[in-house]
């Protein structure tokens, strides 16, 4: 890498353009950045202040590109060391403090050590993540019940599921902009539940650009479990997703957990990539 050039886009529309067909070579993978920048062109919130857009280009191709958000880690592609050094370096100099790095391994690992020369501060890994891809309809579902859009009067309900997800998981997100975010997404109609009588469970997805889609959160609360209403609903969504003309559906697990692998698998979805996410510590701990 002899002519590396880090840039820091104004808007989401800038990143898209500079980024899309870097992002395109690795899609599903790489969906864990294109998705929400492309959402934030196609539907912005009030939440997208503050968020951090970058490529690196070297000789004008784009070889690395990083997104993080209001909160959370910073996500990156695969890219060189010196690309990932030189973001690291760039957010320190911005006084920005994600409270981790999620990538590719290699990645995470030149992000944190470079990070630690900056910051004092170590990591630790919190998952190991697996990245799938269905281009293919499945099958028809073999669970009681049936997938819908969520009436009015669930709304409240699925926001509290999501916040019970969110702290099953203990997944790093600020609870009063979860909030915002899924009642947004309700809006867009960009949720469903599983109806067995009553609301039993709820799915999730967000568009992503050239005709796709990520598939997220997927939640059953425990009372509801051991009934295959997850693979019901994951499989009904992907139905409805592909016959409205998506060519690819993009989801991510946590690689540890045998049983949300083996359901998608079972449906259709096969793994693509691993990622890794690392959670930074203060020098003290």
């Amino acid at each position: 890498m002899s002519d590396l050039r880090l840039t820091v886009h104004d808007d989401a529309a800038g990143f898209v353009a500079a980024a899309e067909t870097f992002l395109r070579q690795s899609e599903v993978e790489n969906s864990m950045i294109a998705t929400p920048a492309a959402r934030m062109v196609s539907a912005p919130n009030d939440d997208d202040a503050g968020i951090y857009l970058a490529t690196v280009t070297d000789r004008d191709n784009v070889v690395a590109a990083a997104f993080h958000g209001a909160s959370g880690g910073i996500l990156l592609t695969a890219a060189p060391e010196p690309a990932v050094a030189l973001i690291a370096r760039d957010l320190a100099s911005r006084g920005r403090n994600p409270i981790g790095v999620v990538g590719p391994l290699a990645q995470c690992e030149a992000f944190a050590r470079e990070w630690r020369a900056r910051t004092g501060r170590a990591h630790r890994l919190c998952f190991h993540l697996r990245h799938f891809e269905l281009d293919q309809s499945p099958a028809r579902h073999v669970a009681r019940g049936r997938l819908r859009a969520p009436d009015p009067s669930e709304h409240a309900l699925i926001v509290d599921w999501q916040l019970a997800f969110i702290a099953e998981l203990a997944l790093p997100d600020d609870l009063s902009r979860a909030r915002r975010n899924v009642a947004q997404r309700i809006e867009r109609g960009w949720m469903r539940v599983w109806d067995d009588g009553e609301v039993v469970a709820f799915v999730g997805y967000s568009e992503g650009a050239a005709a796709t889609a990520r598939i997220a959160p997927v939640y059953t609360p425990p009372c509801h479990r051991g009934r295959g209403y997850a693979s019901a609903m994951v499989r009904e969504l992907s139905r409805e997703l592909l016959g409205s003309g998506k060519r690819s559906l993009f989801l991510t697990t946590d690689a540890a957990n045998p049983t949300s692998n083996s359901i998608y698998q079972r449906i259709g979805y096969r793994p693509v990539a691993d990622h890794f996410q690392f959670e930074f510590i203060a020098p003290q701990e």
